[in-house]
């Protein structure tokens, strides 16, 4: 089967809308890592002025427009441009994200609040909370992110070896590591109420 690539240069806002919800790999490429790249690289570099991973913080854009098939994105009215509307969205969701990196690395390092937090969170755990914790596991999307989640939460990594392997900066992991905390803590308080 012949892979013929898209002509994105002829698409309206509502096609890339469309095609991202649908979640076409090369529309997602081609939306947040070219077309949209310099937009969200400027607005990183003005409410993060020092030097910091781009595509990680892109990729947690991405990943909040993608949440809960697209919700955030599907709120996009087209009377304004796309292009205006991701400024707009991107740049809250930057500006809130470096706020919460912030609260959470209070007056300790975050390797020292995380690591105490979750191995008292998984060791003192009973078994049939780990099984509720392995499965609220699977139930994340982002494949990489289960992973980080059964290496850090449940096999007791090394955090800086889990960096290593996934290629990825330790600062940048621990602000994976607490976005998978709290997922697992919504879908752990939605199996209470089950």
């Amino acid at each position: 089967m012949m892979h013929i690539s898209t002509n994105f240069d002829s698409f309206s806002d509502r096609d890339w809308v469309e095609h991202l919800i649908m979640n076409d790999p090369e529309v997602i490429v081609s939306f947040f890592y070219k077309k949209q790249l310099k937009l969200l690289a400027h607005n990183l570099y003005k409410i993060f002025p020092y030097q910091i991973e781009i595509l990680d913080y892109i990729n947690e854009f991405y990943l909040y427009l993608e949440a809960n098939d697209w919700r955030r994105l599907k709120t996009f009215q087209p009377e304004y441009s796309l292009t205006t509307w991701i400024s707009t969205v991107s740049y809250r969701f930057f500006k809130n994200y470096k706020l919460s990196v912030i609260d959470s690395r209070g007056l300790v390092t975050i390797s020292d609040k995380w690591d105490l937090q979750t191995k008292v969170w998984v060791q003192q755990s009973d078994l049939g909370l780990k099984k509720d914790i392995m499965k609220a596991i699977n139930q994340i999307k982002n494949e990489r992110d289960r992973e980080i989640a059964t290496l850090l939460l449940i096999e007791d990594r090394v955090v800086a070896d889990v960096a290593q392997q996934f290629g990825l900066t330790v600062d940048y992991l621990y602000t994976i590591k607490n976005r998978i905390i709290k997922t697992l803590r919504t879908f752990l308080t939605d199996y209470e109420h089950e």
